[in-house]
């Protein structure tokens, strides 16, 4: 399988993977792996909070009148 992520999102992968002497191949398999084992309904919970975080960093970055 061959997936396309931004240049950021690479960098910052190759970044880690090297942090953790590992490949990014490596360390992207560990994570998909990690996440995988997870429980949907957790990753449910884990998606509201995410939602709450963004909503919430909405309302910090908003410029005042």
């Amino acid at each position: 399988m061959t997936i396309t992520i931004p240049r950021e999102l690479q960098e910052a992968l190759e970044s880690r993977a090297a942090q953790r002497h590992l490949t990014a191949d490596d360390l992207v398999r560990e994570a998909l792996t990690w996440y995988l084992q997870f429980d949907e309904s957790l990753l449910d919970e884990l998606s509201a909070w995410q939602e709450v975080r963004d909503e919430a960093l909405d309302l910090v970055e908003e410029p005042t009148p």
